[in-house]
C-alpha cells in the first residue's frame, strides 16, 4: 500500500469520528459494517461507453467501497455516509423539486441534453447541502403494524426449513424475490420498476442488468459457469462505475439503485456460498444509495392528509411519466429495504434493529394506475379508480375504507401477504374481485 500522511481510515476522516486505527478494519468500521480503507488516493471515474449516456457532475468528497477484490470510489456532496438512514420530512416543501427538474427529458426519442440532465448548482445545495436532513418517524399506527403483521410474528423463531415448505410465508416471500431477475428477463418490468420507466433514455446499467437477468433466467448446468462469470463482470463493472462518481441524475440514482438491487437478489438468493459472500459486501453500497433515493423522494404527504378518494381525484400528477419515476422510486425504496431486512431475519431472527422502517416509506396501492398502458387510460383510471397512500406495511386503511382485490397488483400483493399471511391474502383478493365481477355482470 501506498505511504501517505493520512493515519485515519477514509469513512472516519469523512464522518470526522476518531479512529482507533486498527487494522485490517477500525471498530467503528467493523460496527456499522462498512468497508474500511486506509488511503488517501481516489481512482478515477469510469468513463461511460454509451453515446447517450449523461456527463458524470463534478466529485465532492469520496467513500471508497471494497467490493468483488477492488476499491471503488463513491463520491457524494459532503453527505454523512454513517449508513443511518435519513430521510427528508414530509413537510419539507422541496419534497418534490427535484422531479420537476429532472425528468423533463421523459417522453423524449432524442438523447437527452446536457442541460436537461445536470442537477442545478442551487438544486444541488438544496439537496445535499445538509449532512442530517429532517426525519420523517414513522407515526404509532405504522409502528404497531410492525407487532401484529404475520411476517413478523413468524419470523420470530422460525425453522430455517421452512424455507422449503411450500405451504410457509417464508417460502412464498423468498420465492416472489427470487423471480424479481426473471421478471425483468421476461417482462422488462418487476414490481418495483415500471415497463416505461426508462423507455425514452435506458442508463448502461439497466441494460446490463437486463442482459445479465435474461442470462440467469436461462441457465443451464452445461452455461452456469459461464453465466456466473458474465453477472461477476456486471456487478464489478457496476461498482466500479457508478461508486466512481456521483450519479448526476435521480434517474441514474434509482437505475444504479434498481440495478444492484436486482444482482442482489441473484448473489444472496441463488444459494452459492460464493455468490452470497460477495453479496453481502455490497449491501452497505446498497443502503447508502437507497439512502440517497430518500433525499429525493416525493413521499406523498399532501396526498397522504387527504383521505377522501374523491379530494385526491383532483390533484392528479403533471404527467404520467413522471408519476412512474416518482412510483418507481418509492416502491425500490420498501422493496429493497424489505429484502434487506428479510435476509437480515434469516441470518438473524432475533434481530430487531429497526433500522429504516423507524420513518415513513409511502407508496401508491392502485392497479388501474401502474397497469395503465399509456397517459390518456392513466389520467382516466386516475379520475375513476379508487387509490391508496400505504404508508410502509400499514393496509388498515386500505382494508377498512373500501379496498378491493382488484386494486391489488404484484407489488401490493407481496406486501399484503407479509402483513396478513398467505392464504388470507389471496382470500381477500379473489373474493373481492370476484364481488366486483357480479356486480358489473348485474
Amino acid at each position: 500500500m501506498e505511504k501517505t500522511r493520512q493515519k485515519n481510515c477514509n469513512s472516519c476522516v469523512q464522518n470526522k469520528r476518531r479512529c482507533d486505527r486498527r487494522k485490517p478494519e477500525c471498530s467503528r468500521c467493523a460496527e456499522k459494517q462498512m468497508p474500511c480503507i486506509y488511503s488517501l488516493s481516489r481512482p478515477k471515474a469510469a468513463p461511460s461507453t454509451t453515446g447517450t449516456s449523461p456527463p458524470a457532475s463534478t466529485d465532492a468528497g469520496g467513500l471508497l467501497f471494497a467490493s468483488l477484490g477492488s476499491a471503488y470510489s463513491l463520491f457524494t456532496p459532503s453527505l454523512d455516509l454513517d449508513l443511518d438512514y435519513t430521510p427528508q420530512s414530509d413537510t419539507n416543501t422541496r419534497d418534490d423539486i427535484s422531479m420537476s427538474a429532472f425528468m423533463d427529458f421523459t417522453g423524449n426519442t432524442a438523447p437527452p441534453s446536457p442541460s436537461q440532465w445536470l442537477v442545478p448548482a442551487e438544486e444541488q445545495a438544496s439537496i445535499f447541502a445538509e449532512p442530517e436532513r429532517p426525519r420523517t418517524p414513522a407515526d404509532q399506527q405504522v409502528q404497531r403494524t410492525y407487532h401484529t403483521i404475520a411476517f413478523s410474528s413468524f419470523c420470530h423463531g422460525a425453522d430455517p426449513w421452512l424455507v422449503y415448505d411450500p405451504t410457509s410465508l417464508l417460502h412464498y416471500i423468498t420465492n416472489r424475490v427470487k423471480s424479481f431477475p426473471t421478471d425483468l428477463a421476461t417482462t422488462n418490468a418487476t414490481p418495483f420498476l415500471h415497463r416505461f420507466l426508462y423507455r425514452a433514455y435506458t442508463p448502461r446499467c439497466i441494460v446490463t442488468c437486463f442482459a445479465a437477468s435474461v442470462l440467469y433466467a436461462n441457465r443451464t448446468p452445461q452455461n452456469t459457469s459461464m453465466v456466473m462469470r458474465a453477472l461477476h463482470g456486471s456487478v464489478g463493472e457496476l461498482v466500479e462505475a457508478e461508486s466512481g462518481r456521483s450519479a448526476a441524475t435521480p434517474v441514474e440514482k434509482l437505475a444504479r439503485a434498481q440495478a444492484l438491487f436486482v444482482y442482489q437478489v441473484i448473489r444472496l438468493f441463488d444459494g452459492d456460498v460464493g455468490l452470497r459472500a460477495q453479496g453481502e459486501k455490497d449491501i452497505a453500497l446498497l443502503k447508502t444509495w437507497l439512502d440517497e433515493l430518500c433525499k429525493i423522494r416525493e413521499n406523498l404527504g399532501d396526498l397522504a392528509q387527504l383521505e377522501d378518494c374523491a379530494a385526491r381525484r383532483q390533484q392528479p400528477p403533471k404527467e404520467w411519466e413522471r408519476w412512474i419515476f416518482a412510483e418507481s422510486l418509492r416502491r425500490t425504496i420498501v422493496m429493497a429495504y424489505s429484502v434487506i431486512s428479510l435476509f437480515s431475519l434469516m441470518k438473524d431472527p432475533e434481530h430487531e434493529e429497526p433500522g429504516p422502517w423507524a420513518f415513513t416509506h409511502r407508496w401508491t396501492l392502485a392497479r388501474s394506475l401502474w397497469e395503465a398502458g399509456s397517459s390518456f387510460e392513466f389520467h382516466r383510471m386516475w379520475k375513476e379508480k379508487p387509490q391508496f397512500i400505504i404508508a410502509n406495511y400499514s393496509f388498515e386503511t386500505f382494508l377498512e375504507h373500501g379496498g378491493r382485490g382488484e386494486d391489488v397488483d404484484d407489488f401490493a400483493e407481496i406486501l399484503l401477504s407479509s402483513y396478513m399471511g398467505v392464504d388470507p391474502a389471496k382470500e381477500f383478493i379473489h373474493k373481492n374481485i370476484g364481488a366486483s365481477q357480479k356486480m358489473v355482470a348485474s
